[in-house]
């Protein structure tokens, strides 16, 4: 496995920016992950179900933990935009992880949800225990927070 730390693969060229280029959306967190990886990973998260309309993060609360949707669908709604529905595969609660910040966003279950939510604390461990696992979910996050923030900026 420490092998193929340092081995990214060729290069390949990036396609020429065009004035209305518009970013893809952005694949699924830690879509490489194989089924072994996803049951260490699991290992260091904690299930939690609830019910249909239950607040999960309220704007202004601290985020406990990156949450994973394993089943049903979560509503996420930033005041003053659209609300965004998450389900199975999706994630939840991305910045307030990275930065512990509160959030800006209510998380609502839509349905009845099963969540699967990782710590700081158990990245922590994670990365300890399985190190390429916590690598591959940092660069995701930073992948996925970049897009982000390309999305916000201006066309030239």
């Amino acid at each position: 496995m420490a092998d193929d730390f340092f081995q990214y693969g060729a290069a390949s060229p990036a396609p020429a920016p065009t004035p209305s280029a518009v970013p893809p959306p952005a694949p699924r967190l830690l879509s490489e992950l194989g089924d072994a990886d996803w049951a260490h990973l699991i290992g260091f998260m904690t299930r939690r179900r609830y019910p249909a309309g239950a607040v999960i993060l309220a704007v202004g609360q601290l985020a406990p933990a990156l949450v994973f949707v394993a089943n049903g669908h979560l509503r996420v709604t930033v005041p003053g935009q659209p609300s965004e529905r998450r389900g199975e595969g999706d994630v939840a609660g991305m910045l307030g992880f990275l930065d512990a910040a509160p959030a800006a966003a209510e998380v609502v279950a839509e349905t009845e949800v099963d969540l699967l939510m990782l710590t700081p604390q158990a990245l922590q461990q994670l990365g300890a225990w399985q190190p390429r696992i916590a690598l591959a979910l940092l660069r995701d996050l930073a992948a996925h927070v970049a897009l982000r923030l390309r999305r916000l900026q201006p066309a030239d």
